[in-house]
């Protein structure tokens, strides 16, 4: 049984299997490269739709990894992209990261604090209007004659260099807090230079190396949402991660739907643009998802639903409802939502007579589809071609008899005789799928008092999708997930 914790609790789709071949393929990705003497670093690319998981998967990664003693850092690229750069981004999640181990001097704070400063001389020229007060005030140095000393070529001279450098042995608390300060302004515009970002890869790898007592490594770093992003963001933070960040110690995991993350790139920088081609240069290797069995799926969903309010044809509640989500063409998340909602307004039926599914999955569904609060018309295409295909060997005719349920069908009969009492009393019911109709509505006045103009109390399923597609709205508007 999970722990109260466990973010693995609730796992439908067997990420956590995902998750420990990928622990074991990085780390015997990280020992290969250091026996080969390459930089020992990896960026994966988890793909999968958007309803995927992903954003559950990258939790329970977390959890897992931390467990085994490394340290995570986690970046929500769509939450941060109001940023002019995701360098920021970036070093705030490492630097949160870095935290407890920085809070007494040491060598782990030297070499943090010596990386963060590093920054600076990357983004020298841009921060120009920010730093020409703060570095006389903080460090000592003029900064016009800091820039008179930026070579055409954008770089810094050694006398440049040497003056930040001292300046930042003599104030290094100060200049920890100019870092901290102007962050967000230092970073806009951020042009690399090549003597400064292997001076900020050489110390970002020291920082790392130095936890190395304290935690195992490598250091993870999981980036989620960059489809979500604006794509001059995704592309500047891709870019960021393979010119700056790929040093050894340091895993990157993205979880993303690629195949929209291409296309959105391509779409801001022209139809001729490869946005595909252009992705594969930032990532090592892309793991897809496997796709999940819909009916899997939906079983496991439907464990929560109160079963005895709700009827279903041959009291099949996943039959109806896996193929009810294959008609209308739902992904993992649209599924999920409307069994929410499905939920929801079963919990809230009021009768003894239980609620029935053929007329309860079309509301729901439709609502999640337009946002409308109606029932669908029978002609709808998703719900003419819902149906439960199957047979029977007759065997004294010795031939098979067909006894296919068509849910639209018995949709049809629903909503066409419901409004009154009148009309269900002299329900016809001819084929198997309006028998079941009948037997859906015949409790109602079968034997009981009735009064021949009231309407069935399905119709009162129309007010509970309306309220129940309220509460999942509300709660899906908070960003997941994919989760």
């Amino acid at each position: 049984m999970a722990a109260p914790n466990d973010k693995w609790a609730g796992d439908r789709l067997d990420r956590k299997q995902d998750a420990e071949f990928l622990y074991n393929f990085l780390i015997g990705q990280i020992e290969k490269r250091k026996t080969q003497g390459r930089i020992a670093s990896y960026v994966l690319n988890v793909d999968a739709d958007w309803g995927g998981g992903k954003s559950f998967f990258l939790d329970g990664l977390a959890q897992d990894i931390e467990v085994r003693g490394h340290l995570v850092a986690r970046i929500n690229a769509w939450q941060d992209d109001h940023a002019a750069d995701p360098y920021i981004a970036i070093m705030a999640a490492i630097d949160k990261t870095f935290q407890p181990f920085v809070k007494k001097p040491g060598k782990i704070q030297k070499t943090w604090d010596a990386t963060k400063a590093s920054g600076g001389p990357i983004a020298l020229r841009i921060g120009a209007a920010i730093l020409k007060g703060m570095m006389k005030r903080h460090v000592g140095i003029d900064f016009e004659e800091v820039v008179g000393m930026i070579g055409e070529d954008g770089e810094l001279s050694d006398l440049t260099e040497t003056a930040i450098s001292e300046g930042i042995d003599a104030a290094g608390t100060e200049i920890n807090k100019l870092f901290d300060a102007s962050l967000d302004a230092l970073i806009k515009g951020f042009q690399k230079t090549d003597k400064a970002m292997v001076d900020f890869r050489t110390k970002l790898a020291a920082a790392i190396n130095s936890v190395s007592n304290k935690r195992t490594l490598p250091f993870f770093v999981l980036i989620d949402e960059l489809d979500r992003c604006r794509p001059t963001y995704a592309v500047a933070l891709l870019e960021r991660v393979k010119h700056l960040f790929e040093v050894d110690g340091i895993v990157f995991v993205f979880a993303t739907n690629s195949d929209q993350l291409q296309h959105s790139i391509a779409g801001a920088y022209g139809v001729n643009f490869n946005g595909f081609r252009y992705l594969k240069r930032f990532f090592d290797r892309t793991y897809v998802f496997e796709e999940p069995s819909i009916r899997e799926l939906v079983s496991n969903l439907s464990e929560i639903l109160p079963r005895n309010k709700i009827r279903a044809p041959d009291d099949d509640l996943v039959q109806a409802l896996t193929l009810g989500c294959k008609a209308y063409g739902f992904d993992l998340r649209a599924i999920t939502q409307v069994l929410e909602m499905i939920d929801a307004a079963a919990s809230a039926w009021p009768h003894k007579i239980p609620a029935d599914i053929v007329l309860l999955f079309p509301l729901c569904a439709h609502f999640y589809k337009t946002g409308k609060i109606e029932w669908p018309s029978h002609q709808a295409p998703e719900i003419t071609s819902w149906t439960w295909l199957r047979s029977r060997e007759d065997p004294f005719e010795r031939k098979s008899v067909d006894t296919s349920f068509y849910y639209g069908r018995a949709y049809h009969a629903g909503i066409a005789e419901f409004r009154s009492m009148e009309q269900l009393m002299n329900f016809r019911h001819d084929n198997i799928s309006t028998e079941y109709m009948y037997n859906t509505f015949n409790p109602e006045w079968n034997d009981v008092p009735v009064n021949r103009k009231q309407a069935s109390i399905q119709t009162e399923l129309l007010g509970l999708v309306a309220k129940a597609g309220r509460i999942v709205s509300k709660r899906s508007a908070v960003p997941d997930g994919d989760s």
